[in-house]
Formats: C-alpha cells, structure tokens, sequence
C-alpha cells in the first residue's frame, strides 16, 4: 500500500498526464541526430510547423507545433512553455511530450498541468494578463520535448512574428504560414532572411509559407548586435484591425498615428481643481520654456509611475481626471496628463510612440505596425524651440530622455496622423563628466581626500538614477563604495546640488583613506588615478564579425593635485601618455610643481558607440593601454639627510 501512495504522490509531483499525447510533426526518429547541427549548438529545432490564421480584422488562431533536442543544461531554458492570455488573446490547449535519446515518450503534458500566475507586480504594474508556465524538465541529456498550442487572437495591433531560431540553436526543419481569409491587408517584413514565400489562392483568401532547413548556429559577439539584427525572423501585421470596438488601420504609419490620436483625444480635459493648481503654479510668468519647466517639475512631483496594461488600457490612456485624482498613471497616462496641462496653457504637445532600451533594436520604418513599447512628448514653443519630456522620471530635467530612447527612429502622434521621426542624441561632448580631487598624502600612506563631481548629459541622468530614489543613508552607502578604497571614512559630504539645478548634477565630500598609498620603510607608492580607473575589458575575437555596440558616447576629464609629505623626493613619475583615434581619445599629463606637489590630469572620450567589427582589435587595445596607464603611480623616497 505505502509503495501505491509513493507512486501516486510521484505522479503528482511530476504533475504530468497518464497516457502519452500524440503531435503529428511527421518525424521519423528523434533518437537519430544531424552530426552538423550539432555543432556549436546547445540545441536544434527538428521540426516546427506554425500558422497564423488571420480570420477577419478582429480574430485570428495561431497554432504551433515544434520539437527541439536539447543537448545540454545551459539551454534547459527552452523546456520552459510560457503561453500568456488575457482579454485578446485566449489558450484554446496545449499538449506536450518529453523524448528521451531513444526516441521515446517518457511523459506527457496538457494544459492542466502548467502553472497559472499574473503578470501584476504589486503596486507597479497592473495587468489583466495572465501565464500558464508549462516546466518540460529532464535529467539525462540529450532529450527532445515536442509542444503542440493553439490560441485565439480578437485584438490583432499585436499579431505574433515568426522568429524559427535563437542563439546558439540550430534548425533542422521549419515551416511558417501566413493566411489572411478576408485579404484584409496583412502584411509581411522579412528580415534577415532571403527566402521568399510561396503564395497560394485559396477558395477563402490567401496565404504565404516559408519554408527553412539546415539552419546552423548563430553566436552573439559580446557587446554585438540584438537578436532581431542577426537571426531570421518575419514581422507581421495587419492592415485594417479591431480591438474592443476601436477600427484602426495599420498600413500607413499615417493612418496608424491617427488611430492612436483618436483613441486618447477625448481624454485630456483637465479638472476644475487641475486648472486652478495650474493657474496658481503659473501666476505671473511669460516665458514658454519656464512654464515648460514649472509644469513638468509638477507632473514629477505629483504623480508616480505604475504601469498599467488593462484591456485597451494598453493603449489608451487614462484620463487626465484619472491621474489627478490617483496621482499615478503608466507611460501613457503620464505624457497625456501633461500633454492636457501644456494644451490648457496654450503650449504644443505631441506624443511620440519609441521602442525603449538601450538594447533594443530600431524601428523598421518602411514596415508600419506596431513596433513601440513607450510614449513620450514632444513640446514645441512659438519661437521654434523644441523641447523633450520623459514623463515616466521623477528625477530626469527637461530634454534629458535617457539612452534608450535617444538617437532612436519614433513615431510623432498628430492630428493628422503618424509621422515618422527621429529623436535627439547627446553628442559625446554633452555627456560629461568633471572630477576635481585634492589628495594630501602623509608618510605612512594615509590620505586626505577633497572631491568636487560635476555631471552633464547621460553622466548626470545616471548620476540622478543613483542618489535621487535613496535614503540619506544609502547616499553615503553608495559614495563610500565608488571610492573603491579599503579603510576609507567619509568626514564631510554635500548632494545639495545634485538636482538643484537642470544643467548639470554635482556632489562634494571629503574623505580619509588609510591606505590609499602604500609604504615601506625608505618609499611611499601613490596611485594617480584609483577612484576612477577604467577596468572595464573586451573579450579576444581571432576574427570579429559584428559591430561593437556601445550604450552610449562620453567624455571624463580628472584633475588631481597630489600634495605629498616634508621630507621626501620624487624617486619616479609617471611618464605622459596620449592615444587618438577616430572612436576615442585618451591623455594623462603629469606635472612636478615641486617635490611636495603633483598635478595630474585625465583626458578620455569615447566619440563613436558602434564600432566596426574591423576596429574591433584596435579598441580593444585602447582599452587595455587606459587600463594600464590608469595604474600608474609616483614613487617617493625618503630625503637623505646631510
């Protein structure tokens, strides 16, 4: 009896189903492998078989078949199904199997089996959506799991695109068809990928299949491009759309920009009480940018962000009467509050729809469709001037939007319809920092440190990122640790200035660090530069195939004035150094006062954030050559006597 309750309570342990499930994807034998495809690959996709059914501008059905060996534990993410649904899209069922390397099912799945969590995270992101997280573990490796799903689609703006390989994964066999049942203008983008479909007239409609086989391995270089740069992937979407009684249309960027105005027009009317802060705020004051700047300083400390993804609420945003009673809002609700309290005083607003992330690929412009996963504002005042709002940031100025949505190809809403733009990017000049250190060094090595940090641009976003959101406490916390020195004591600290004004943020502080320099009996070994040193490396690549993508360009400029003590002489002094090229600068200048006063100054840019892969080697040694002269350091000795 105890072993029946054991093998019962193992069963439901391993939450799977009792009899084996069958997913026809015509396979002969899993337990036989391409030698080539399992080169350099940690898995391989044998057989996927997907189809998008596009029903009519309100439904679809996408179903997926697919089976993928997975070689080893560094991909066992992959025998992870995560199927998400919620008011448009819904899970019709799913069936899954795991293969041993025989070739055998050892155990099956249905839906039943797969956990169900929200997608909510407490008081910042609210969402009606929901996953079902299917886990397909396995302890012998190699093995294959097979997964068979459907689901139903009734808001089409975000159709699913076909993406048949990731890193590190090869493909066998893949198939991906397109069906558009009422020729309601679905359309296709076909990146990265040459093969082009085989189209058929149906009796209803028509559709596109792809086909690819014998797909090897694609590796991303560190600091390379995204997926949607390297791998095949197909973007698809559609012409005319429904979702939850709003028609829109998806083919022009125009007539999708014009989709999203009428979706939020009928939400800006601000509140009596609104308009009474505002004029308030307002009293007396002419200038446009000033009323800018009082405005947004408003917004920043009224409101806060939640994200919020409820029905259409995805999309349209809340009410400006919502976000002032509530005081919160998602991206949306946030620029269109603002965007209310900028039209009531007579100033230019526009939302712009970006695709957010330092790391996320750019819109491609000659496909319009749903590409954006943020919103921010354009103000544009009667004398021309133009000005960004990032209104998600309580801590951000004016025109400080932040590396991920700068430099980037975005969408202007007006009433009009879309327009495709292109936001600012800080030149390397812009993002700026200053650092003035006086360090009086005793002759046991302890030294006295006074810092001046002054920064500009992206530099002072981080900056603000950093100590703004913080405690008192966690501020000194934070600038104890960037001294990157043992035994280091904070005596004095000012972050007044960090956001007391919008141009630059700054900080000061003085400190004692024990052991800062190093001595022994006759020397004293001082470090020019150990609270600002670059340590950062790059990987070795024999033959470096893709560009070098860094977040952002900068400039830093050290000076320190090193005040050594009575009695000694400078034994050696680190030798000047200068580097140039067309990415980057680097200059040290060392100059001897006297044997009681050092000056050093630090020069480094970074001019270009994409390097070429032929450049590749060339700033990896700029990087290595910043390193070492980062790591000189003055040598005293001890004045003879007589």
């Amino acid at each position: 009896m105890k072993k029946i309750y054991g093998s019962l309570l193992f069963l439901l342990i391993l939450g799977c189903t009792s009899t084996n499930t069958t997913i026809d994807l015509a396979y002969e034998d899993y337990s036989k492998n391409n030698l080539l495809l399992t080169l350099g690959a940690s898995s391989t996709i044998r057989a996927s078989d997907i189809t998008l059914d596009v029903i009519d501008p309100s439904k679809a059905i996408y179903t997926v078949k697919e089976a993928t060996t997975i070689y080893d534990k560094d991909d066992k993410d992959l025998a992870t199904v995560v199927l998400d649904y919620g008011e448009f899209k819904t899970i019709n069922y799913l069936k899954a199997n795991i293969i041993n390397n025989e070739g055998n099912i050892v155990r099956s799945y249905s839906l039943n089996d797969a956990q169900d969590y929200s997608t909510s995270w407490g008081s910042t992101f609210l969402s009606d959506v929901r996953i079902k997280v299917l886990e397909l573990p396995y302890s012998t490796f190699p093995y294959t799991i097979e997964v068979e799903y459907e689901q139903t689609y009734t808001g089409l703006l975000n159709l699913p695109d076909w993406r048949p390989q990731n890193f590190g994964q090869s493909v066998e066999s893949a198939r991906f068809t397109l069906i558009d049942r009422q020729n309601s203008g679905v359309r296709y983008f076909n990146k990265n990928i040459e093969v082009e479909p085989e189209q058929k007239l149906l009796e209803k409609g028509i559709s596109y299949s792809w086909d690819i086989a014998m797909k090897f391995p694609v590796s991303r270089e560190s600091f390379g491009p995204s997926s949607s740069d390297l791998l095949p992937h197909i973007l698809i979407a559609p012409g005319t759309f429904e979702m939850d009684n709003s028609k829109g249309n998806s083919s022009t960027w125009k007539d999708f920009g014009l989709w999203y105005y009428e979706l939020g027009k009928d939400t800006r009317e601000l509140p009596a009480e609104a308009k009474k802060e505002i004029d308030a705020l307002l009293a007396g004051v002419d200038s446009e940018e000033t009323k800018v700047r009082i405005l947004f300083s408003y917004l920043q400390e009224k409101t806060r962000y939640v994200s919020i993804q409820l029905g259409i609420g995805g999309w349209r945003p809340f009410s400006a009467d919502y976000v002032f009673s509530n005081s919160y809002g998602d991206c949306k609700a946030l620029t269109n509050y603002m965007h209310a309290a900028l039209e009531y005083v007579g100033i230019k607003a526009e939302s712009v729809l970006i695709k957010n992330g330092v790391n996320e690929a750019n819109m491609e412009v000659d496909f319009p469709s749903n590409q954006f996963n943020h919103v921010i504002i354009r103000v544009t005042l009667k004398n021309g001037d133009v000005v960004w709002l990032e209104c998600t940031s309580k801590y951000l100025p004016p025109n400080h939007i932040g590396a991920g949505n700068a430099g980037k190809f975005a969408l202007l809403i007006t009433p009009e319809g879309g327009e495709v733009i292109e936001t600012p990017e800080n030149e390397y000049l812009v993002n700026n920092s200053d650092r003035f250190l006086k360090l009086v060094v005793d002759e046991s090595g302890m030294t006295e440190v006074n810092a001046i940090v002054k920064s500009e641009g992206i530099l002072q976003d981080d900056l603000l990122y950093d100590l703004m959101p913080v405690s008192e406490k966690e501020r000194l916390d934070w600038l104890e640790k960037s001294l990157e020195v043992d035994e280091s004591k904070v005596l004095e600290y000012d972050f007044s200035k960090v956001s007391e004004i919008d141009e630059y943020a700054s900080y000061s502080f003085k400190a004692q660090l024990n052991n800062y320099a190093q001595s022994s009996s006759k020397r004293l070994y001082i470090p020019v530069n150990k609270m600002n040193r670059w340590v950062f490396t790059l990987s070795d690549y024999e033959n470096r195939k893709q560009p070098l993508l860094l977040p952002y360009t900068f400039v830093e400029s050290d000076s320190i004035v090193i005040e050594t003590p009575s009695g000694f002489v400078i034994e050696a002094s680190p030798v000047n150094v200068e580097y140039k090229h067309s990415f980057g600068e680097f200059k040290a200048i060392f100059e001897v006062v006297n044997d009681q006063k050092i000056i050093y100054k630090r020069y480094f840019a970074i001019m270009e954030k994409t390097i070429k892969p032929e450049d590749y080697n060339e700033i990896k040694e700029f990087f290595n050559k910043i390193r070492s002269a980062d790591l000189q350091q003055v040598v005293l000795v001890k004045r003879e006597e007589g």
